[in-house]
């Protein structure tokens, strides 16, 4: 990040991002430069390397009323010119020329389906608005239509992408009419698809059409402004409600700053705040919202450079070098072999009700088309290889016509079948390993960090304004999820209006689990994060048959439980399939109760040991440590997702089955050693 004055240009953002806490073990600096000077990022630690120490180096950290005050213009050149937003006229043609040529396919696919060409967009007042998806597509049709009309010159395009904008337009307010109108996801889709076709439709727009445009998109900007420019708000910066908006809220700052006085307010506002929201983002390519958000939320910020660079100049991309290119491996290593299912850490999916159903509601959604940018960026033959394969699987992303754009047929695209089959997320705490990129691989995840990273710990005090939002990372410290034998033989709950521990493969302490949990969706909300931060994995091993990885979680439990260690080690080889050890020592007595998820019904065999059945696979559970327990199953019932503003209100729903093992009495320590087996068989 820049100060300002006398020192314009001398300290930037990527000094900021590249000292935020790292882990210790990285001796190796690379230069990035950008137009301004050249600084160091250190690189992520490679996969695989054991130990986790946390660097106390502190980045330096503006004071956000500075950042607010920092010019952010419009280049000489493109004032008064249309398109700009992300291109101008003088790109069309090669784009044409890959649309018909050597990018055909993902043009064709881009256009396989144009919502605006076959539906009328939903009048105003219509209840169906309140749903989040319908403006969310509302404003990538648009946008879609428009970019169609820009390749094809064919007028269908054009008129569908008119009779869009001119229903969009008429409606008193965008977003939800029954909580935080005007100012939240949905209506930063709008920003952001009416901006780009106003833009890109220009020349095509009638006076009047412009004007009404014009008046929309500055009534809605204006309230997006004043709402996030609110004496006294704080701001959850790496959540996907703080810089998605700041993206919408940045492209009409764009496409209007000739024409509008209060644009280079909200542009200066959405660069103050993307300045921290990089400064706090995840540093090792793990988003701690889980894949699902990943995939939401990737391609809003890939719009925000796109649109800077282009408009002011300024690259991002650069200094973000070192934490965009590991998403690679959290998009690859979350996909399950066979490419229908994914590691549903976090608020993803509907756990065992969803992967239990006859039939796949919907393939899943990778965003893949981030990757293309990444791989574009940075001529990384992984990234594009990675994007290349999460196509092939059928996953989709949410806007084809951006796989078409960004994407470089120059970069080489390297097989997924050469990337590590092993990933360790060091300030995230999280691993994954597997045994090939096959369909029939066996793929192993463990979790154990805090919500949103060591590298918060020193930051969050340095940065007053700044409130952690963690609504859609789960109490699940010391957790796994196993995939074998073409099956999830345990796996998370998905994403749920309430978290529990309770819900993961984990251990409770009198019942309770981490954090704050069964108040409210956050159950991290208002817990010391220092403890949080205690939360860490210790020790990591790989190779290519077998791993071991060890964490320690107790400092996710709260005080009152006096839990004073929680060490899980846990360790995977073909032979002796995975084998859990848990050691557990509180200051007064305890029952300490070990908790299994399972999508299919648990049972226990005439041996004393427990099965279940997923498919033809069968998993198998069995108890060397303690001698005596009291069992039972039950199956996992959780509140599933309500509707924005009343996400803990929603309906029970049962996600598979859960078997706990419990202490006979109150004990101050304790060790659990279990062992999991699976095999093949026959039938259902």
């Amino acid at each position: 990040m820049m100060r300002f004055g006398a020192v314009v240009g001398t300290l930037v953002l990527f000094a900021t991002i590249g000292a935020a806490a790292e882990p210790k073990g990285l001796p190796r600096k690379t230069p990035l430069a950008d137009a301004r000077g050249s600084v160091e990022v250190s690189e992520p630690r490679p996969s695989g390397s054991g130990g986790s120490g946390y660097s106390t180096t502190e980045p330096q950290v503006v004071p956000f009323e500075d950042l607010l005050r920092r010019p952010v213009n419009v280049r000489a050149e493109l004032r008064g010119v249309h398109p700009r937003l992300f291109f101008t006229k003088d790109a069309l043609p090669a784009m044409r020329a890959r649309a018909a040529g050597v990018d055909r396919e993902l043009w064709r696919h881009a256009l396989r389906n144009v919502p605006a060409l076959v539906k009328p967009a939903p009048p105003a007042g219509s209840p169906e608005l309140d749903v989040s998806k319908v403006q969310y597509n509302l404003g990538y049709g648009i946008a879609q239509a428009a970019f169609a009309y820009a390749i094809e010159r064919d007028p269908k395009y054009l008129q569908a992408a008119r009779r869009w904008m001119s229903a969009v337009i008429t409606y008193p307010d965008w977003g939800y009419t029954y909580r935080t109108p005007n100012i939240d996801l949905p209506p930063a889709h709008l920003l952001y698809g009416v901006s780009f076709a106003y833009d890109l439709l220009y020349d095509e727009l009638t006076p009047a059409e412009r004007t009404a445009i014009r008046g929309k998109l500055v009534r809605q900007s204006r309230l997006m402004y004043e709402a996030f420019r609110k004496p006294g708000r704080t701001y959850p910066y790496a959540q996907n409600h703080t810089f998605i908006p700041m993206t919408g809220l940045a492209m009409a700052a764009f496409t209007l700053m000739d024409d509008e006085p209060e644009a280079k307010q909200w542009a200066q506002l959405a660069r103050a705040i993307y300045d921290r929201t990089l400064l706090v983002f995840d540093t090792d390519g793990y988003y701690y919202e889980g894949f699902h958000y990943l995939a939401f939320s990737a391609h809003w910020m890939v719009r925000y450079f796109d649109a800077l660079r282009q408009n002011t100049g300024e690259d991002l991309y650069p200094g973000m070098r070192s934490r965009f290119l590991p998403i690679k491996y959290h998009l690859a290593h979350s996909m399950l072999p066979g490419g229908v299912n994914v590691f549903d850490f976090g608020d993803t999916g509907r756990g065992a009700s969803e992967r239990n159903s006859a039939v796949l509601e919907e393939p899943v959604i990778s965003g893949y088309e981030a990757l293309y940018r990444f791989a574009e960026k940075y001529r990384d033959p992984e990234t594009q290889g990675v994007a290349d394969w999460l196509r092939s699987l059928n996953t989709v992303t949410y806007e084809d016509i951006w796989s078409f754009i960004a994407h470089d047929p120059t970069v080489a695209s390297a097989p997924v079948s050469k990337l590590p089959t092993h990933h360790y997320f060091a300030n995230n705490g999280t691993v994954f390993w597997r045994s090939g990129w096959d369909k029939e691989a066996t793929a192993i995840a463990f979790r154990c960090g805090p919500p949103e990273g060591h590298h918060v710990t020193a930051l969050l005090p340095r940065i007053p304004e700044w409130r952690l939002a963690t609504g859609h990372a789960h109490p699940d410290a010391n957790s796994f999820i196993v995939f074998a034998g073409g099956q999830y033989l345990t796996g998370d709950a998905g994403y749920t209006g309430m978290h529990f521990s309770r819900d993961h493969n984990t251990v409770l302490v009198n019942g309770r689990g981490q954090g704050n949990e069964g108040g409210r969706h956050d159950s991290f909300d208002g817990f010391p994060y220092p403890l949080l931060d205690q939360v860490r994995i210790t020790d990591v091993q790989f190779d290519k048959q077998s791993f071991r990885v060890r964490g320690e979680a107790a400092g996710a439990y709260p005080a009152a439980l006096q839990l004073t260690r929680f060490t899980r080690t846990f360790q995977y080889s073909p032979r002796e399939g995975i084998v859990i050890s848990d050691v557990l020592e509180a200051a007064a007595p305890a029952t300490f109760t070990w908790v299994l998820t399972a999508d299919r019904l648990i049972e226990q065999t005439p041996s004393g040991r427990f099965s279940s059945r997923n498919g033809t696979t069968v998993l198998e559970v069995e108890r060397m440590k303690p001698e005596r327990v009291k069992s039972s199953i039950e199956p996992r019932i959780v509140t599933s997702q309500g509707r924005p503003g009343s996400i803990e209100k929603g309906a029970p729903d049962q996600r598979g089955y859960l078997l706990r093992e419990s202490t006979t009495e109150p004990v101050r320590t304790v060790e659990f050693v279990h062992t999991l087996r699976w095999k093949r068989g026959i039938g259902n």
